[in-house]
């Protein structure tokens, strides 16, 4: 028979156990990086986009098990028109790169390249020769503001913007 000091021991090691097997797994992370976590949420301003007032909205989370994310973009014209949306995939690399993929509702999709630097994540989107576009995501204020400013490269290599604006946390 063991002794009492040998038994509370054994009782000890089996409370820890049951302990370690009832314990939850780990939680997937938020967000894939520290600069897209203060990008999760829902932004809107009341703006312009290609010349025209509209309604510019976008939503950033962490999506497939927090490998990645996920923006949902908006442009509704105030006027009438169709609206313009695109879904976006970004996949964290080393160091502060991201790849990844968008698609959109003029049939358009096009692989991603950005990367972050200081308060802006710049990303490279389309093909070189082709449709090629950059959009720069930049916090402004205390991070409960973010200006977006999307361009396009023409045939003659110069930035195009067609559209800018400065969207507010909404939630």
């Amino acid at each position: 028979m063991p002794d009492k000091g040998d038994l509370m021991k054994r009782i000890l090691a089996a409370l820890a156990l049951i302990a370690v097997l009832a314990a939850k797994p780990a939680a997937a992370l938020d967000c894939p990086s520290p600069y897209l976590c203060v990008l999760n949420g829902s932004w809107a301003a009341d703006g312009t986009a290609f010349g025209k007032p509209a309604r510019v909205t976008m939503r950033w989370q962490a999506t497939l098990g927090g490998k990645f994310a996920r923006i949902d973009y908006r442009i509704e014209p105030k006027a009438k028109g169709e609206a313009f949306e695109g879904t976006g995939y970004y996949r964290p690399l080393k160091g502060n790169a991201y790849d990844g993929a968008w698609f959109d509702t003029q049939g358009a999709m096009h692989p991603l390249k950005a990367t972050f630097t200081g308060a802006s994540l710049t990303t490279y989107w389309g093909v070189k020769g082709k449709t090629y576009g950059r959009t720069v995501y930049k916090l402004v204020g205390a991070h409960d503001q973010v200006e977006v400013v999307d361009a396009i490269l023409d045939k003659k290599g110069v930035w195009r913007e067609f559209s800018r604006n400065t969207l507010t946390k909404a939630e």
